[in-house]
């Protein structure tokens, strides 16, 4: 049984019953509870479904009571509090095609509520998951189900170049003291001013930010083998623990204080 955190200041965190699926790029975290006043500016856009009792969330100036909604990439979080909510919070994989039409989708908005109904596919398997009852193997599956229901079938998804797509599976392992932008170029034949503009065209982010996500998630990946968040950080090549500690919350938007400590947080690596 996962514990629970309070504290007495109601602005402080809460976090009850909380189960954390990830893999390279994606992640869907299950609470029962999660209170955070903490602003933060997540670099993926992050999707959120209630299946009991709607949350509160600001964005940018914005607050909503929502049982689903999503925030647009690299807008400020200021705030959610979903209690007793059974709230599943996704972060969407940037590399995959469909985040491309994701994009359009939400134009120059901030945050958008959406319909729960729309969800009505994938809501018996997040209470699966809720429930234990969804094998970790298809726990990516289900994002990415849930992915192509936010881009909706009529919406045109562009493949992206392979070049790109090779310049991610570079970025998937090299570690970040080790981003070269020039060397990278060369690997896929590009000169490095037309790599940053195709790869900021494609993936919709710049490619330095690319690789601290991705190193980011090299460390998330590496912590399951049971060593120390301070020595994976740097095989991931960060320069100290407050340097991945930023980029952490810069990728995920919460600490990764919280999100190893396993009295809180019931974690489940999905290869």
């Amino acid at each position: 049984m996962v514990g629970e955190k309070r504290k007495s200041d109601a602005r402080e965190p809460l976090v009850e019953g909380v189960k954390l699926y990830y893999w390279h790029g994606g992640l869907l975290l299950l609470a029962k509870s999660l209170v955070l006043h903490r602003p933060t500016t997540s670099i993926a856009a992050t999707l959120r479904i209630a299946l009991r009792e709607p949350y509160l969330i600001e964005v940018e100036g914005r607050r909503l009571t929502a049982r689903a909604s999503i925030v647009a990439p690299k807008s400020c979080r200021a705030s959610v509090e979903a209690r007793d909510s059974n709230m599943a919070l996704f972060y969407l994989p940037i590399e995959r095609p469909e985040y491309g039409g994701l994009r359009r989708r939400l134009g120059a908005e901030s945050v958008l509520e959406l319909d729960l109904d729309d969800f009505s596919s994938v809501l018996p398997k997040l209470q699966q998951a809720f429930d234990g009852k969804l094998a970790d193997s298809d726990v990516k599956a289900l994002a990415y189900e849930t992915l192509g229901i936010l881009v909706g079938s009529s919406t045109e998804v562009a493949p992206i170049d392979p070049r790109i797509v090779r310049c991610c599976e570079i970025l998937a392992t090299l570690p970040l003291n080790e981003f070269n932008v020039d060397w990278i170029a060369k690997q896929v034949h590009l000169s490095p001013s037309r790599l940053r503009s195709l790869f900021k065209q494609s993936i919709g982010h710049s490619i330095g930010e690319y690789a601290r996500w991705s190193a980011v998630w090299q460390a998330v990946g590496q912590y399951t083998q049971g060593r120390s968040f301070t020595d994976v950080a740097m095989d991931a090549g960060f320069f100290d623990l407050a340097h991945v500690s930023r980029t952490f919350v810069e990728v995920f938007g919460i600490s990764p204080t919280l999100a190893v400590d396993s009295e809180l947080v019931e974690r489940h690596y999905v290869p």
